[in-house]
């Protein structure tokens, strides 16, 4: 993947590790979840918008360190992927500077159709999205403050060959 794809999913591993540990401190443990189970009624509260003395543990707010170590991986074979493939791509950089990662590369595939190994397009194939959803930080200014709240963003990591949907008319 691109540079910055690999420092996406290692924000997004930390992230998940940190929703995990938060998560586990009120872990419903040895409760059966049933059909229709409903999170919100793990917490109930005695005042609308107001936790019990039980809830008033979880934290509210958390300091998280976001710098990426490890980011000098070898992108010059993920780049090679995106023309060697049979399902193309190109990647379009979408910038946002209130948001974490504030650059996020996303695939958009070059062809509506597969291309065989000739490079010529192959009309028995489509070539479609791969879309994964990332975590992201968006930034809110309260006051004099800045802070961050967790996001859920889809991201079109590639592109792949299937075989298209075939709708018989009656």
């Amino acid at each position: 993947l691109c540079p910055k794809c690999t420092d996406f999913l290692q924000l997004r591993a930390l992230l998940l590790v940190l929703l995990a540990l938060l998560s586990a401190s009120t872990s419903p443990l040895g409760k059966v979840i049933k059909p229709g189970f409903k999170p919100e009624s793990l917490f109930k509260q005695a005042y609308p918008g107001c936790p019990t003395q039980k809830d008033s543990k979880f934290p509210q707010t958390v300091r998280v360190n976001i710098s990426i170590s490890n980011t000098n991986q070898d992108t010059k074979a993920s780049l090679d992927v995106s023309s060697r493939s049979l399902a193309p791509w190109d990647y379009r950089i979408d910038e946002d500077h209130n948001r974490f990662p504030q650059v996020i590369a996303d695939a958009k595939c070059r062809h509506s159709r597969c291309v065989n190994p000739e490079g010529e397009l192959d009309h028995s194939l489509n070539s479609v999205p791969i879309m994964q959803e990332i975590l992201i930080l968006r930034r809110e200014q309260k006051g004099c403050q800045q802070s961050y709240r967790l996001e859920k963003k889809i991201i079109t990591v590639g592109c792949t060959c299937v075989t298209p949907l075939i709708q018989h008319q009656a």
